[in-house]
């Protein structure tokens, strides 16, 4: 019986102690972070048959378990990924949000200064000090445009960065988890669960989620699998599949995320990789930084491209049309069509490229063609297709086949497509070039165009639209918002899977610049001067002789070429006129005489009030002695109010300023949603806590609960020895 007691008290002892280990162990991780409260199971052993029923054995441990329920931790590592991805993407938002949105040096108020100068030329054209300010401005101006696309661009390289790192910080937990995962298991084989081991790996994949949202998978060797993005093993038992952040082969200039199978680096879409602070980095580029950027450029480029077309719609003190105020990145080529034989189609070509500052004419002749430039009248020889001009510098050839330009006998060179990307990972030899022909029409967003074997594709990353074309199509040239792109057909052909990244304004402001320093050169007159015969004998009055509004068309010229030929408008009657281009020699038929009507007549109008006599004229001449002349000044300080960008539906200041409400609006929602994020991980945090945080409380309870049962259990073997000892004293 004495023995039967002692293993009692022994048991007793030994589970009191355990207890006692236990309750010590959670009070000295109370701080430990991700430490889940650990309890002691005990159970009566199987009882001992006697004569008199079954007698107790004592006590027995089974097994020391952690406090823990999976549901309330992969609710907190949710709340972890989210809070983390709604904090990395307000940090940065709120950064691009200082940049764009700064009311006393930012896009718009150097806008504003700059038009003010524009006004101050109209007020004062024969002013020297006003026509230089007006340089000035608009190199503030381009100053101003470059700065802020600095700004972005170093906030494009930092995040570059920071996903770099990201990756590599991923990488890290993902092989401690895996290593976590190899002891789990072999501890595991005792039959007890390592509950220290098994909190770590817990925090582990708690501070992967901080990184991008990870989803796990317990097996039954008590090891698991992770995944991230659309189901992509990152942890898989003890092997680890590393991600790399490697330059996208579409876009080398763009860090993004892939992994290496079989020795090929297979990349995983963006969109796919959700949550923490890569999905964020991620989320922003594609969402706010691309706008903003886009949207800065866009600006720049309507503002430079619609300035200069109006801009050389006027003359300059010299007398000669305007030329380009501006200077941004042009393509060296546009395709035309001439309208008649000897070719209808043709490719024009200049060396100058983003230099070339002067539209141009061009008609048949004979076999050949004339170029004239129509800044200063230049004009060329008979120029044969496959032949340069030596006085433009200009290049003739025929158009691609199968290409349908635009029937035009004045051009101007566009603004290029700034940037196309040929996939690295393309098998085909195609080159695929292109201008941009309407900034009215041109989005924010970078497209990507494809073949799959039998068609084309063009895909606009901002909405996910995408635009089929048919090989013929193809041939024919893309149109598509504001751009023409053409795949050169001598180059070579795209193969299925082939793909182009194109980026229509990237990197337009870094080639900005004042082209015009000397104040001459402004051209605030209009070129071409209305004068009333001195021998009229009616009261006809000539008012609002103005050019018309150059085309947003980037490649037509600002003006038409023949503005500036002498016309004559002779009244047969007072109520009918005709008017003679005296340098073609062809008169109009008969005009109607309306008081207060519009003649429209070479590109220029005016209206015509009073009442005029037979034998009243009119002369339209070129514009000579125009100092005083502010007609082009003034319509140039009208661009600042005039609907151009998005379509026609905002002006220069209001095209930028939906960006900066956009990346303001982002902002407010990520603070909203950031704070809203952050109470929900407190509150999952919370719940965590309650099943398995350590309570000081509790455990101080448990600690007298098991001193007593220490003490009771060595009071029970005390009594045993006292009872051992009585029988054997009867023996004596």
């Amino acid at each position: 019986m004495a023995s039967s007691v002692f293993g009692i008290g022994v048991s007793g002892l030994n589970a009191a102690n355990l207890g006692l280990t236990t309750t010590g162990h959670n009070i000295a991780n109370v701080n430990t972070d991700g430490f889940s409260r650990q309890v002691m199971k005990q159970s009566a052993p199987y009882p001992l048959l006697s004569g008199s029923g079954f007698n107790g054995l004592g006590v027995q441990v089974d097994s020391i378990v952690r406090m823990y329920d999976r549901f309330l931790t992969k609710s907190l590592e949710v709340s972890q990924s989210q809070a983390s991805y709604q904090a990395t993407r307000l940090s940065h938002l709120s950064e691009i949000d200082n940049i764009v949105a700064d009311p006393s040096a930012g896009v718009s108020p150097a806008l504003q200064d700059f038009f003010k100068s524009v006004q101050n030329v109209a007020t004062n054209p024969a002013d020297p000090p006003s026509r230089q300010a007006m340089i000035s401005s608009a190199q503030t101006l381009v100053n101003r445009f470059q700065v802020f696309s600095q700004r972005l661009e170093e906030q494009r390289n930092s995040l570059n960065g920071e996903v770099t790192d990201t990756i590599t910080s991923i990488n890290s937990y993902s092989q401690q988890i895996a290593d976590l995962n190899g002891k789990i298991v072999i501890a595991q084989t005792s039959g007890q669960p390592p509950n220290d081991l098994l909190d770590q790996r817990d925090l582990l994949v708690k501070d992967l989620n901080k990184l991008v949202k990870a989803n796990t998978l317990t097996l039954s060797d008590g090891s698991i699998n992770v995944f991230i993005g659309n189901g992509q093993g990152l942890v898989v038992g003890g092997s680890v599949n590393k991600l790399i952040a490697a330059p996208n082969p579409a876009d080398p200039q763009r860090i993004t995320v892939g992994f290496t199978q079989n020795n090929q680096t297979i990349f995983l879409p963006e969109n796919q990789l959700s949550g923490g602070q890569l999905g964020a980095l991620l989320d922003f580029r594609s969402q706010s930084l691309d706008l903003a950027q886009n949207s800065l450029e866009r600006t720049a480029l309507g503002f430079v491209d619609t300035f200069n077309q109006q801009h050389k719609a006027g003359q300059d003190l010299y007398g000669n049309m305007g030329r380009n105020l501006f200077d941004i990145k042009r393509s060296n080529y546009v395709d035309l069509n001439v309208g008649t034989a000897p070719g209808t189609n043709i490719r024009v070509t200049s060396p100058n490229g983003t230099s070339e500052s002067s539209d141009f004419s061009i008609t048949p002749s004979g076999a050949g063609f004339v170029i004239k430039r129509l800044s200063d009248g230049l004009t060329s020889g008979v120029v044969n297709l496959g032949s340069t001009d030596p006085i433009t510098g200009l290049t003739l050839a025929a158009a691609p086949a199968g290409t349908v330009p635009p029937t035009q006998n004045g051009f101007s060179f566009p603004p290029a497509v700034s940037t196309i990307n040929s996939n690295t990972n393309n098998t085909g030899t195609a080159q695929l070039t292109g201008y941009i022909t309407d900034v009215g029409k041109l989005s924010t967003s970078n497209y990507e165009f494809s073949f799959d074997g039998t068609n084309y594709t063009m895909y606009r990353q901002s909405d996910g639209a995408r635009t089929i074309y048919s090989a013929a199509q193809v041939a024919q040239g893309i149109n598509l918002d504001g751009m023409n792109l053409q795949l050169s057909p001598n180059v070579g052909a795209m193969n299925a899977g082939d793909r182009f990244v194109i980026k229509p304004l990237e990197g337009m402001i870094n080639t900005m610049a004042v082209r015009t320093t000397d104040p001459k050169e402004i051209a605030a007159a209009a070129p071409m001067l209305a004068t009333v015969g001195a021998a009229n004998t009616g009261s006809l009055k000539v008012s609002q002789h103005l050019v018309d509004t150059p085309s947003v068309t980037s490649t037509d010229p600002a003006v038409n070429p023949a503005i500036r030929n002498p016309v004559t408008i002779n009244f047969t009657s007072a109520s009918s006129f005709t008017y003679t281009d005296t340098v073609t020699g062809v008169t109009s038929a008969a005009q109607t005489y309306n008081a207060g009507m519009t003649l429209s007549v070479n590109g220029w109008s005016m209206k015509l009030d009073g009442v005029p006599a037979a034998g009243d004229s009119i002369a339209v001449n070129p514009n000579i002695g125009s100092n005083a002349d502010n007609r082009n000044a003034l319509a140039l300080g009208k661009l600042q109010s005039t609907r151009i960008l998005d379509g026609g539906s905002a002006t220069y200041q209001e095209s930028y300023g939906r960006m900066v409400s956009t990346i303001g609006t982002q902002t407010n929602e990520a603070t909203i949603m950031s704070k809203a994020q952050n109470q929900l991980l407190t509150n999952a945090q919370n719940s965590r806590d309650s099943v398995s945080a350590v309570n000081l409380d509790e455990e101080a309870a448990n600690l007298l609960r098991y001193q007593q049962a220490y003490q009771a259990s060595s009071k029970v073997i005390q009594i045993a020895q006292s009872a051992f000892q009585e029988i054997l004293n009867i023996g004596r």
